[in-house]
């Protein structure tokens, strides 16, 4: 593939996908709660949520996502238990049911046709762009393979399975996923990594048939980073990946963040972006695409790079106008 220089760099977060229909991390325990036959794997996370949070469901106001999320691995990591009931085992199954729920609530939606937007995205931008994507789904994944018939994720896979015609030599975009894909699957015990492209291959991923490795037939995990106060990007490709994206960030002229809010539970990736804008020699220009009025969000941003450009714009107004 040839290497081409990243001017640009535009770093995506939920509030690009929403309009496709990708869920917000709001809506996975209402929707987890409020049918009963969601799916019976996660009868038992169902359970412990009208327990454990039994008086606030009262209220009828549930806990974040990320609050479930970051009590759990609190207890798992302090080798606790939350009572006699929920023990380590138990603990641990749960904390595997929420990474499960998260697949589920983004299988459907990311295997939909909602890709117009996108589309123009990518075709409005050219191909020395450098996408930095903090969403599992593949929305922009498929608009860039059906303009380039190409994928550069930035790191280097074990294997990918693909039902397209792959063309290794095309000029195409670089996308780094930095909190993994649910197209991505590794073997925890050969550390195989996997990606599968197209339709099928990430239906195949959700099969009641589990994928299992090429090499040594044992069972593939998933590649998400949860939206957790403990995150973990010890696997050896995400940290690859995000030494890349640092030392490319070091190196762009412009920066629009777009659909993104700069949480502080997202502190890692601010030291990411902070530390690599720090020693850029280019003092590159920071746009905000936000459709925030109170300017809330443009005043986190400015707490943390100073001056910006904000654009009071949904995603969707933002690339019609581009």
């Amino acid at each position: 593939m040839i290497k081409l220089h990243h001017d640009h760099a535009y770093l995506l977060g939920a509030g690009t996908s929403i309009s496709a229909g990708i869920p917000l991390t709001k809506q996975f325990l209402p929707k987890l709660m409020e049918e009963e036959r969601f799916d019976k794997r996660l009868k038992g996370l169902r359970a412990f949520i009208k327990d454990f949070f039994a008086e606030s469901l009262k209220l009828k106001i549930y806990p974040k996502f990320e609050q479930v999320l970051s009590l759990l691995d609190i207890a798992i990591s302090e080798d606790h238990y939350l009572s006699t009931t929920y023990h380590h085992k138990y603990l641990r199954q749960l904390r595997s049911d929420l990474d499960y729920l998260t697949w589920k609530m983004l299988e459907q939606s990311s295997t939909q046709n909602n890709f117009n937007v996108f589309n123009s995205f990518i075709e409005k931008t050219p191909a020395s762009t450098l996408f930095l994507s903090l969403n599992y789904d593949t929305l922009i994944d498929h608009s860039i393979l059906r303009k380039y018939q190409n994928i550069n994720y930035g790191i280097n896979f074990s294997k990918i399975y693909s039902s397209l015609d792959l063309s290794y030599n095309e000029l195409c975009p670089s996308l780094i996923k930095l909190h993994g894909s649910i197209n991505w699957l590794f073997c925890p015990n050969c550390q195989t990594f996997y990606c599968y492209l197209g339709n099928q291959e990430i239906k195949k991923i959700f099969s009641n048939s589990p994928e299992v490795c090429h090499y040594d037939q044992s069972y593939l995990k998933g590649i998400l980073i949860s939206p957790t106060w403990q995150k973990n990007y010890n696997l050896a490709p995400i940290s690859l990946m995000w030494i890349k994206a640092s030392k490319l960030l070091r190196d762009v002229k412009k920066i629009t963040f777009v659909g993104y809010s700069l949480s502080d539970i997202d502190m890692k990736v601010i030291y990411l972006l902070k530390r690599s804008i720090f020693n850029n020699r280019h003092n590159p220009v920071i746009e905000v695409v936000d459709p925030d009025s109170s300017e809330k969000v443009f005043d986190r941003y400015r707490r943390i790079f100073g001056e910006i450009t904000p654009i009071r714009k949904t995603f969707e107004e933002f690339v019609k106008d581009i």
